[in-house]
């Protein structure tokens, strides 16, 4: 999975009084707090209900934040909700970047001089090299130390190369000098990260630098997970043509700090922003889900450093060389929405899906891995390899698929 979500998590209220808070979306899971009629509640993301929608959402409780799960029966403003989720913006890094350098109070980033600085530093972070960039910018900032333009960038190029701590005090010097919503919204959302991860140790690796939580993942595990991500890189980085400067930064979690970080839906093993994100469930072994996701993500990470892609192409070459295929159940899955008209475009799956439910989600990975397959047959490795070097084939080759998919 890969990016994230530059919007501001949603409110709601609830219906009816007493509502019970769950667990789980099950009515006959445990109950965390009794809600009244016009309470708040903050949406997160839609699950999968057993008979209707259902959201993971937050709600303050007699002065504690408490997480937990409503019906949509029960909850008033999801048409806001859905409007918002729909046109969410899921950003890499670059589009961060392009947001921020086209905000009307950051002027000092537009036109030509230290223009010129803020177009090498972007360049530099777009192609995964944020510890460069920062190096640029730094250097700049020590005569230009009031331009709210370059904090701004500095940051980025900060959270980037996972300097958190640094990044904020950028943003808020950027922010105090010429206020930016698009700012804004970022701090907001690293501010939140920040305060959830405890994941301070760290270990250098060949490609990678591995930061874990020492109190979720032993020392020798982790030296495992260092030596697979090397090992994977390298591996897919054959495939693919990628080529990395500097290391690639990946960051393990407990799942509770994963999720709380994150705020990745409940489906999803793995995120890709820039840095590979995985939450570990068993700390003792790495297993296959463990490693799986390892690979997907370092996948993610490999197709960033060669350009901009939709969504089906980064989650479809993704899946295959982190070993999936396309089950049988899968393949009858998708032609018969095609024959029923109800199969979506791969035009149509350009951002992110960590807002869909799990259902969604399952058939649009399906459809990206289906398509994927389909390019590898046809192109081969080196079609694949020669695709992406020259992104300019995309739309031709996106419709070609869409035809053998059955549209």
């Amino acid at each position: 999975m890969t990016a994230l979500l530059l919007v501001s998590l949603l409110a709601a209220t609830v219906k009816d009084s007493p509502t019970p808070l769950r667990t789980g979306c099950s009515r006959d899971t445990p109950v965390v707090a009794s809600l009244p009629a016009g309470a708040p509640v903050t949406i997160r993301y839609s699950i999968s209900g057993e008979t209707e929608r259902c959201f993971k959402v937050s709600a303050e409780v007699d002065g504690k934040v408490l997480e937990g799960s409503l019906l949509a029966s029960a909850i008033s403003g999801l048409e806001d909700f859905d409007q918002a989720r729909s046109q969410a913006r899921w950003l890499d890094a670059a589009t961060v970047v392009n947001a921020i350098r086209a905000s009307t109070a950051l002027p000092s980033l537009k036109g030509t001089g230290r223009g010129g600085v803020a177009q090498t530093a972007a360049d530099l972070i777009d192609s995964s090299r944020p510890q460069k960039a920062l190096e640029l910018l730094e250097q700049e900032l020590k005569t230009q130390r009031r331009d709210p333009g370059l904090l701004a960038l500095a940051g980025i190029a900060a959270w980037r190369s996972d300097d958190s701590g640094k990044a904020l005090e950028y943003w808020r010097a950027s922010l105090d000098i010429a206020p930016s919503p698009e700012l804004e919204k970022l701090y907001r959302q690293v501010e939140r990260e920040t305060k959830g991860d405890q994941s301070k140790d760290r270990l250098y690796g060949m490609r990678v630098l591995l930061r874990y939580e020492v109190a979720a993942v032993p020392s020798e595990t982790a030296r495992q997970m260092t030596a697979l991500l090397d090992q994977e890189f390298i591996r897919i980085s054959q495939e693919l043509g990628c080529t990395a400067e500097e290391r690639v930064i990946a960051i393990v979690q407990s799942a509770d700090a994963y999720r709380k970080t994150t705020d990745a839906a409940e489906w999803a093993g793995g995120q890709f922003d820039g840095k590979i994100r995985v939450p570990v469930f068993d700390p003792k072994v790495l297993v296959p889900s463990m490693l799986h996701a390892l690979a997907h993500e370092t996948a993610h990470a490999c197709l960033a450093m060669l350009g901009h892609w939709p969504a089906w192409l980064h989650e479809g070459i993704a899946q295959k060389l982190s070993g999936d295929s396309l089950s049988a159940a899968q393949s009858k899955k998708i032609a018969g929405l095609a024959q029923q008209g109800k199969l979506p475009r791969l035009s149509n799956l350009k951002q992110d899906w960590s807002r869909m439910d799990a259902a969604h989600a399952a058939e649009a990975y399906a459809l990206s891995l289906a398509a994927v397959e389909l390019l590898w047959k046809d192109s081969g490795p080196d079609g694949v390899r020669n695709l992406l070097r020259n992104p300019e084939r995309l739309p031709q080759v996106t419709a070609e698929l869409d035809r053998k998919l059955g549209l």
